[in-house]
């Protein structure tokens, strides 16, 4: 009896000490890595319309949206840019899509990170997935990825979600 006192003893201080270096480590970083997501989103930016400057694209209220994909939305020239991140088959996408205020078409998507299966949903990674999204309606029809489905139609749902956004912002 003394020595599973003494064991559990043992590991509950283990724990805690555990915890508590994890919770500062976690504290320590947290900076640096949002603003290394920061630094990214803001390359992407650049990547997407190389003539503007980062000062150009102009940060959207968000507290009139209710949704849970939607992470920032910017506005720029003729275009808002949402920053999405979707749930798809494992750990979902992020990704930026710009839709033009006048005629809700898809001007640029990229896709910023992918954690779902490797080969098949990371495919809305590639060139072929994002040039069939620029020049379409964002509240029509985008085709999908076969056998990439899920990752796929959760990017699609997400930019009809971000569509519905920029007719209600205008």
């Amino acid at each position: 009896m003394k020595k599973i006192l003494h064991l559990t003893l043992f590991l509950a201080i283990v724990s805690v000490i555990a915890g508590g270096a994890l919770a500062y480590f976690n504290e320590l970083t947290e900076p640096v890595i949002a603003e290394n997501e920061a630094k990214q989103e803001r390359e992407t930016l650049l990547e997407m319309y190389p003539d503007a400057n980062v000062e150009d694209f102009k940060n959207v209220d968000l507290s009139s949206i209710e949704s849970k994909t939607i992470n920032k939305i910017y506005s720029y020239q003729d275009f808002y840019i949402f920053n999405m991140s979707v749930s798809g088959y494992s750990q979902g996408t992020t990704f930026l899509v710009s839709i033009d205020k006048n005629n809700l078409n898809i001007d640029k998507f990229i896709a910023i990170s992918n954690g779902d299966t490797s080969g098949l949903g990371t495919q809305v990674l590639d060139e072929p997935f994002r040039k069939s999204m620029e020049g379409n309606p964002a509240d029509g029809q985008l085709d999908t990825i076969s056998g990439a489905t899920i990752s796929s139609s959760a990017v699609v749902n997400g930019i009809h979600e971000a569509a519905s956004v920029v007719e209600s912002l205008e």
